[in-house]
């Protein structure tokens, strides 16, 4: 009967499931595995004090069942009763020295803990008891990367995979290891091996597209991004993945239409929709994001917060900005703490002229996520346009925008000559043929993925002069611990991580748009390579400068620049994550050059 209602209860089949421990329990009242299964079906019927109740019962009845023990303690888990549910397990592995998902159990609970001494000690007892038990191989690894020790993070997984031969999970844990440490061919292999094991899920994909891509294979890239949208045409983040590439290396055809297809396939999708819609708008397509908008609401597409934002953006962008803004009154009043209606509402408010009721939206957002970096720039923005002298204090751009020219490594006499090198290594990393569809480049490229951590010595030569030149600058921030920018000083005091860093090419008439980077705390622009151009000005001309203080609103505002300054090769420029940036377009047949990082206190 017990063997039944296991069945019953696994199968989904609860009720009958339950009929039959209590039959059980009828005829023997003690039963501890009745009253076990109890327990776990009040646990997943979200019963929480009956389940624990249960629990307590059935250890009670069987006091030295190690199996009891790591159900009640993954329930404790649950219920974030952290400290019991280790002593429950340390009670398991002590009754059974030899029951692996007692050691594995706790191990996973030290890890996610913090106690990584302690979880490293119980995934090496796991892989000890047992050698083909591949999660504890895999917690293994997670431990020895959270360690900060990639290459035994490596060992583990390879380990692993000559006991546990077909584990999928194991094999995908390796290609993620891999990729990190820059091996992004071994890495698609890894990857290719884990699909052919059955593993099957979006970041598969993703991830092995950015591995074929960084290796330098454009055409596989596009081909594993092409397989990923046919296996999960419902997923946003790869047919996003999709169309980028698809813009980025100009393959022949519309890089939207799949995007298209998914969402008219897909029409009770808001999000599918929803990522159509920002990319056409990405691409100033708006009469067709305006259709989009139509075609969706014909076919039922749920008006979610999002489609509603993205239908007053297209009612203001039409000339209706009273109708927009009575759009944007309406979400505020249902959704009145959603992060994302009060920023955009308050940024449409900054370009149709209310200033007073932005600050108060920015404010409001503010309130719970005190370091949200565009919340803090809109909030400068209204300022500005209202004369308040907390403009000055938010953003002084004299004092928050500092420059630094930086001093090349030993062997090198002249920083642009150090410059010239690394304008060699980039040049190879630069391998679209067009900006990415969603950042501010335009008229140039972007590298992909996180520049420092590729093993090219040039490159981290450049990173060491880049945290020597940054903490020189920090050493100079003022202490104030109200202020959103100097308050976070004291945790970057000894030093600071980086968020992404990146490299742009920009080529003739090429910019950035004006924009912030929600990230970041420091943002950067480290100027590599410049065309003469640039470099040899009249007094007056700022083609190619950066400038600091100009908006990006829709429709543009007439707010003139704060500052601006004229770019110097060698010299980094390193100002706050808050405030609005851009590059004056230039006209020349040489690159601009630069590398671009964001910058965090490291907690």
């Amino acid at each position: 009967m017990l063997q039944k209602a296991a069945s019953f209860l696994q199968s989904g089949r609860r009720d009958e499931g339950v009929a039959i421990c209590q039959q059980v329990l009828r005829n023997n009242p003690n039963s501890s595995d009745a009253t076990h299964f109890l327990a776990m079906a009040a646990r997943d019927a979200g019963q929480s004090q009956q389940a624990e109740a249960l629990f307590r019962k059935s250890l009670s009845l069987a006091p030295r069942r190690p199996d009891f023990m790591v159900n009640f303690a993954a329930f404790l888990r649950s219920q974030e009763q952290l400290k019991e549910a280790r002593k429950v397990l340390r009670r398991a592995v002590k009754s059974s020295a030899d029951f692996v998902p007692g050691w594995y159990q706790l191990g996973l609970l030290q890890f996610n803990t913090g106690e990584l001494a302690d979880a490293h000690r119980s995934a090496i007892k796991v892989t000890k008891l047992a050698p083909d038990h591949a999660p504890g191989w895999e917690l293994l690894a997670a431990i020895e990367q959270k360690q900060e020790r990639p290459k035994a993070a490596i060992k583990a997984c390879r380990r692993g995979l000559e006991k546990a031969t077909n584990a999928p999970r194991l094999q995908y844990s390796l290609a993620q290891l891999l990729r990190q440490e820059c091996e992004f061919e071994a890495a698609a292999m890894a990857y290719k091996q884990a699909r052919v094991l059955g593993f099957e899920a979006p970041d598969l994909y993703r991830n092995l597209t950015e591995s074929q891509l960084e290796m330098g294979d454009a055409d596989g890239a596009m081909t594993s991004a092409v397989e990923g949208v046919r296996r999960f045409p419902d997923n946003p983040m790869l047919l996003k993945s999709h169309a980028r590439l698809h813009w980025e290396l100009q393959a022949p055809g519309d890089p939207l239409l799949t995007l298209w297809q998914s969402a008219r396939n897909l029409p009770q999708r808001p999000d599918v929709w929803q990522t159509l819609v920002e990319l056409l708008n990405r691409f100033n397509r708006y009469d067709e994001s305006e259709e989009a908008l139509r075609v969706a609401a014909s076919l039922g597409c749920p008006q979610t917060p999002e489609i509603r934002m993205l239908m007053a953006m297209g009612t203001a962008r039409a000339g209706e900005p009273t109708e927009a803004t009575a759009i944007y009154s309406q979400l505020e009043e249902a959704f009145p703490t959603h992060r994302g209606i009060m920023l955009n509402f308050a940024q449409h408010l900054l370009a149709n002229g209310d200033p007073a009721r932005a600050e108060v939206l920015c404010s409001r957002a503010l309130e719970t996520h005190p370091q949200d970096q565009l919340g803090l720039a809109y909030l400068g923005t209204a300022w500005q346009m209202l004369g308040d002298a907390r403009e000055h204090w938010l953003m002084d751009y004299e004092t928050m925008v500092n420059t630094v020219t930086l001093t090349p490594p030993e062997g090198y006499s002249d920083i642009r000559v150090f410059m010239a090198d690394i304008q060699e290594v980039l040049e190879q990393l630069h391998r679209s043929q067009a900006h990415p569809i969603d950042q501010t480049v335009r008229g140039g490229t972007q590298t992909n993925g996180h520049l420092f951590r590729l093993r090219e010595p040039l490159l981290q030569d450049l990173e060491t002069r880049i945290r020597a030149a940054v903490a020189q600058i920090i050493e100079r921030f003022p202490h104030d611990p109200t202020h959103p920018l100097w308050g976070r000083r004291a945790k970057a005091q000894t030093e600071v991580k980086f968020a992404g860093a990146w490299s742009v090419r920009l080529r003739n008439e090429g910019f950035h748009t004006n924009h912030i980077h929600s990230e970041g705390w420091l943002s950067s622009a480290l100027y590599i390579a410049l065309p003469h151009e640039v470099q040899a000005q009249q007094v007056g001309d700022k083609a190619g400068h950066i400038q600091f203080g100009v908006p990006s609103l829709e429709p543009p505002s007439d707010l003139e620049p704060r500052r601006v300054l004229r770019p110097k090769i060698g010299t980094l420029v390193l100002f706050p994550s808050y405030m609005w940036h851009g590059t004056v377009p230039f006209a020349s047949q040489r690159s601009r050059i630069t590398v671009a990082f964001d910058l965090l206190p490291r907690n």
